[in-house]
């Protein structure tokens, strides 16, 4: 397995670790923690979320057809910077509207890194290994999945939202590391054929 494939997986296990670590308790958060929310709010900041995510990979998908592969590298750190951005609003949000503005930062994180991780996934999949790799791909990230919806569960109910958001934030920019690492490997390599 070549090293964009593995920075990759890795790389996504963090980022959909922390996702899951907060969506499936989000409406527990607003409906309960949030003045005026409840769990109708919750639902439409989470459409937030998802119409500016589209919108956002729809232009990321564009650009991005014609960018290098270093640009791709850039563009996904910086949707994942803006992702964890998002989570720290939620640990400062005290009204309804930041659920909305910053559901929408989430959106135009994931929606500009999407078409660029995937397509540096894609590019590097190992000839008559796609397969394989998918599922190890999908093996891991659902493992990391469940067990953070567990642990986010487990958090907030012990700790508090705050906490969450704050662990969650942090989660998720260690999903940049095997982006940097494998990037400066790749520069190291180019400086000295």
């Amino acid at each position: 397995m070549n090293g964009v494939v593995k920075a990759f997986i890795i790389s996504e296990i963090f980022l959909w670790s922390s996702w899951n670590a907060i969506v499936p308790i989000f409406a527990i958060f607003a409906a309960t923690k949030i003045p005026g929310g409840n769990t109708e709010i919750a639902a439409a900041s989470f459409s937030t979320y998802l119409i500016v995510r589209v919108i956002f990979e729809l232009i990321s998908g564009r650009y991005l057809s014609k960018s290098s592969e270093m640009q791709k590298f850039i563009i996904t750190i910086i949707g994942i910077i803006l992702m964890s951005a998002g989570y720290l609003g939620f640990a400062a949000t005290k009204s309804v509207f930041p659920l909305f503005f910053f559901n929408g930062i989430i959106g135009m994180g994931l929606g500009i890194a999407s078409p660029a991780k995937n397509s540096l996934f894609s590019m590097h999949l190992d000839k008559d290994k796609e397969v394989t790799e998918w599922s190890i791909y999908d093996g891991f990230v659902f493992m990391g999945m469940a067990m953070s919806a567990t642990i986010g569960g487990f958090v907030a109910n012990r700790y508090g939202f705050t906490f969450l958001f704050y662990l969650v934030a942090i989660t998720n920019l260690l999903s940049i590391i095997p982006y940097i690492l494998y990037a400066k490997r790749r520069k190291i390599k180019e400086e000295n054929p």
